[in-house]
């Protein structure tokens, strides 16, 4: 089975990460005034993001749309059909992009045991866009 790994963007651009193979996915979630970074290791395929990482009830801007959402879980599907590896990196590696591995491990992915404090609303919404509902109150 595939894996997915949350990981730093300073990880990303250093490559202090296992090199995920030549068919390995990667998505970068940035704030939204941020600028993207290259990765160190070469990947089939790369998806930017950006949003903040904000729950649903603080800032009212920046947040994840429900389309984000839908893109993350189609190209972790996709992935996922596909047997890729996928990374994924926010700027400390533990809130956004844990959301995204946590909810690829929930979707089949394999766990590599990464820590991770993930963003409720990222995955809240990521979950729905599988039918699926995670009510935080």
């Amino acid at each position: 089975m595939p894996h997915i790994q949350n990981i730093s963007i300073k990880s990303a651009q250093t490559g202090d990460h296992p090199n995920y193979g030549s068919d390995a996915v990667y998505i970068q979630i940035v704030d939204p005034d941020m600028d993207h970074y290259t990765p160190a290791f070469n990947f089939k395929e790369v998806y930017n993001f950006k949003f903040l990482d904000v729950e649903e009830s603080d800032m009212p801007y920046g947040k994840i749309t429900q389309e984000q959402a839908d893109q993350l879980v189609k190209i972790l599907t996709n992935a996922y059909i596909n047997h890729q590896n996928v990374a994924v990196s926010c700027v400390v590696g533990v809130c956004r992009s844990g959301a995204v591995a946590e909810v690829g491990t929930i979707m089949g992915f394999d766990e590599t045991n990464a820590y991770r404090q993930p963003n409720l609303l990222v995955k809240k919404l990521m979950l729905k866009s599988l039918g699926l509902s995670y009510d935080v109150d």
